[in-house]
C-alpha cells in the first residue's frame, strides 16, 4: 500500500509543480520513480502525508486518462500484487471523474490470473453498485472465475447477461466454457456445445479444437478425439503439432500403440514436424508394451532430426532399459546425458537404483545413492522405499532401518509402503516384536496401515507358528478389504486357529460392514457346528446389520430368538425398533415382543409406554 500512495504522490507532484505533459505515459512513470525513489531517500515521508496527498489532490486533478494509463503500465509490468491491485481498483472507484471500463477490466483480469476468484466477483459487484457497466472482457473474465472454481453452470448464466446487455458471446468464452465442462468432466456437456457453437456459425479456432482434444483423450475418448482431428483436417482451422501431440499421447497411454505410430508418420507427412513431446509419448508408449528396439529407433530418428532428448526422453529410456533388466546400458544413458547437456533429476537416479536393486546390485545402487546426494538432488520418498525394501530382502534390516532414520532426519515424510517395507524385513527375521512397534509407530505418526500391512504382520506370526498374536492383529485390523480380511483368517484357520466366540463376532461384523450380509447369515448359522454358539454381541451385530439392509423379517426372528435366550438389544437396535412403530413399519405378529425388548421410560416422574394402534 506503501508503494501505491508513494507512486500517487509522485503522479501529483509532477502534475502540479514539475509540469511536465502528461500525454507521454512512460514519461510520467520515469519521473513518477524518480520521485518515489528521492521521497523514500528523504527518510521522511510517511503513509498517512502520502495518503493525505493522494485524497486531496488525486480525486480533484488526477486526470483519468493519465490513472488508465498507470492501471495498464502496472498490469502489462507482471508484478502487479493482490494487493494494489485491490487499492487501485478502490481509487478508481472514488475518483470523481471515472475512469473507462478499461482498467477495471485489467484489474479483474490480473486477480484473475492471481486465483483470486472470490475477490474478482466482490469487485465486480462493486462496480455494479456504482452503475459502472462491464464489457464483453469483463464478463469473460467472470466466466472464467466460474469455471476455474468449478461452478461452469454460473458461467452459463453470465452468458445470459452477455446477451442483456447487448453483447454477444465470441469464441474465447466459449473455449472458457467448454474447458469448465471438461473440468467437471462433463463430457457429453462439452460435445453438445461443441457442435451448438458450429451450427451457430461461430469459427471454432484451434484452441477450441485443442481443447476439445484434450478434454476427450483426458477422459479417455480418443476415438472422438481422432474424429475431431479428420475434420480439422478437412476444415480451414488445420491441426498443429500440440494437437497431434495430445492424440497421439491419449492413444500411448490407452494402449493403443499401433495406432500412434500410424498417427505420428501421417503428421510427419502432412508437413507437421514432430517436437521433443511427440517422440517421448510415442517412445514411452513403445517401452510400455516392450519394445525396445521401437524405442531405440524413435531415439536414433529424433536425434538425426535434430530434436533434442530432454529430461523426461532420458527418463523414460533409462526406466524402460532398468525394468528390462539391462542396468549397464541405463548407466550408459546416463553418462551420456551429461555430454548433451541434461541433467540427472531424481526420477533418473530413481529408476536406475531400482532396476540395481532388482537385478541384485545393491552395493551399486546405494553408490548411486550417495552420488545423487553429493550432486546436490535429494532422493524422495521412492527413492528411499526402493532402497530399504531391497536391504530388508537382502537381509540387512540394520542398513534398512538406517535409511528409515535418515529419512526422518532429512525431513522426507514417510508413506506406507516405507513402513510396510521394514516390517516386512523384520517379519522375514522372525523379529516380530520390532514389526509390531513399526506398525505402532506407524499409528502414531499418523501414517495409516493398510491390508497390506496387516497382511505382512499376520503371516509374520503364522510363521513363526503364534497364532494367538496374528488373531490379535486380525482383530484389530480395520475392515477395509473384506476380501482380504478372509483370505487371513481362513489362513488362520488352516493353521490350527482355535477360535472362540469374541474371534467370530469380529468376523462376522466385518462381513456386515463390507456389505456381505449373505456371508455374515452362513457364518452365523455355521456357529453350532463349531460347538460355539452366539451371544448376545453376536446377535446385536447380526439385527444391526438386517436393519440396514431393511430385512424387518429376518430381524423380527432374530429378535425373537435374543428374547429366547434372555439376550437384549444393545441402543443402536432398540432405536431401530422405535422407528419402525413410528413409521408403522411392524407387523401385528412382532407386537407382542415390544414389552421385552423395550425399556419403559421415564418421562416427567411417570412411566410412559409405547402406543399401538392395534
Amino acid at each position: 500500500m506503501k508503494k501505491l500512495f508513494e507512486r500517487s504522490v509522485a503522479a501529483v507532484v509532477m502534475k502540479k509543480k514539475i509540469k511536465v505533459s502528461t500525454s507521454n505515459p512512460q514519461f510520467i512513470i520515469a519521473h513518477f520513480e524518480q520521485f518515489v525513489r528521492e521521497r523514500i531517500k528523504s527518510g521522511n515521508l510517511g503513509i498517512e502525508e502520502a495518503k493525505g496527498l493522494f485524497d486531496n489532490s488525486l480525486f480533484d486533478s488526477y486526470d483519468s486518462k493519465d490513472f488508465e494509463f498507470l492501471v495498464r503500465d502496472r498490469c502489462k509490468s507482471g508484478n502487479l500484487g493482490i494487493e494494489e491491485a485491490k487499492c487501485l481498483f478502490d481509487y478508481a472507484i472514488q475518483m470523481r471523474s471515472l475512469p473507462s471500463i478499461f482498467p477495471f477490466t485489467q484489474l479483474l483480469g490480473v486477480l484473475n490470473k492471481l486465483n483470486q476468484y472470490s475477490t474478482v466477483f466482490t469487485l465486480f459487484k462493486t462496480m455494479e453498485s456504482e452503475g459502472i457497466k462491464p464489457d464483453l472482457f469483463t464478463f469473460s473474465t467472470l466466466i472464467n472465475c466460474f469455471c476455474q472454481m468449478g461452478k461452469v453452470d454460473f458461467g452459463f448464466a453470465v452468458v445470459g447477461n452477455i446477451f442483456k446487455s447487448g453483447f454477444e458471446p465470441n469464441i474465447v468464452i466459449f473455449n472458457t466454457l467448454l474447458k469448465g465442462l471438461f473440468k467437471e468432466n462433463r463430457v457429453k456437456d462439452a460435445i453438445q456445445l461443441f457442435y451448438k457453437i458450429t451450427e451457430n456459425g461461430y469459427a471454432c479456432d484451434v484452441v477450441t479444437y485443442l481443447t476439445m482434444v484434450d478434454g476427450l483423450c483426458k477422459t479417455g475418448n480418443v476415438d472422438q478425439a481422432i474424429k475431431l482431428l479428420k475434420d480439422m483436417e478437412k476444415g480451414n482451422c488445420k491441426p498443429n503439432i500440440v494437437i497431434y501431440n495430445a492424440i497421439i499421447d491419449g492413444l500411448c497411454k490407452d494402449k493403443q500403440i499401433p495406432k500412434a505410430q500410424n498417427l505420428f508418420e501421417e503428421m510427419i507427412c502432412k508437413g507437421v514436424a514432430p517436437d521433443v513431446f511427440t517422440y517421448s509419448s510415442i517412445i514411452h508408449g513403445v517401452c510400455s508394451l516392450g519394445m525396445w528396439n521401437n524405442a531405440e529407433c524413435y531415439v536414433n530418428k529424433m536425434v538425426n532430426f535434430g530434436v533434442t532428448p530432454d529430461i523426461v526422453t532420458f527418463n523414460i529410456v533409462i526406466d524402460a532399459h532398468c525394468k528390462d533388466g539391462r542396468t549397464e546400458k541405463a548407466q550408459t544413458l546416463l553418462e551420456l546425458m551429461s555430454t548433451r547437456g541434461v541433467s540427472p533429476d531424481v526420477i533418473t537416479y530413481s529408476s536406475l537404483i531400482d532396476g540395481l536393486c532388482n537385478s541384485g546390485q545393491w552395493e551399486e545402487a546405494t553408490k548411486l545413492f550417495r552420488e545423487m546426494i553429493d550432486r546436490g538432488i535429494s532422493p524422495n520418498v521412492h527413492t528411499f522405499n526402493i532402497l530399504i525394501d531391497a536391504m530388508c530382502k537382502e537381509g540387512m534390516v540394520k542398513k534398512a532401518h538406517e535409511l528409515f532414520d535418515l529419512m526422518i532426519e532429512r525431513g522426507v515424510e514417510l508413506n506406507t509402503i516405507t513402513y510396510n517395507a521394514l516390517m516386512d524385513g523384520y517379519c522375514l527375521h522372525r523379529r516380530m516384536d520390532e514389526s509390531t512397534k513399526v506398525l505402532h509407530s506407524m499409528v502414531i505418526r499418523g501414517c495409516e496401515a493398510d491390508v497390506i500391512s496387516y497382511n505382512i504382520l499376520i503371516n509374520g506370526y503364522r510363521k513363526a507358528k503364534n497364532l494367538d498374536e496374528a488373531m490379535q492383529i486380525f482383530e484389530d485390523m480395520p475392515s477395509k478389504s473384506y476380501e482380504e480380511a478372509m483370505r487371513l483368517f481362513e489362513k488362520l484357520e488352516n493353521d490350527g486357529l482355535e477360535a472362540d466366540i469374541v474371534t467370530y463376532n469380529t468376523v462376522i461384523d466385518n462381513m456386515c460392514k463390507s456389505n456381505n450380509l449373505d456371508e455374515a447369515k452362513k457364518l452365523f448359522d455355521s456357529l453350532p457346528s463349531k460347538e460355539l454358539q452366539p451371544d448376545n454381541v453376536t446377535y446385536n451385530i447380526m439385527i444391526r446389520g438386517v436393519f440396514q439392509n431393511n430385512e424387518i423379517d429376518k430381524a423380527v426372528q432374530l429378535l425373537n430368538d435374543m428374547v429366547y435366550r434372555d439376550f437384549s438389544p444393545n441402543a443402536t437396535n432398540t432405536s431401530s425398533v422405535e422407528d419402525l412403530l413410528a413409521a408403522d413399519g411392524l407387523e401385528g405378529k412382532f407386537i407382542g415382543l415390544v414389552d421385552k425388548i423395550l425399556p419403559k421410560r421415564q418421562s416427567n416422574g411417570t412411566v410412559t409406554t409405547v402406543e399401538l394402534d392395534c
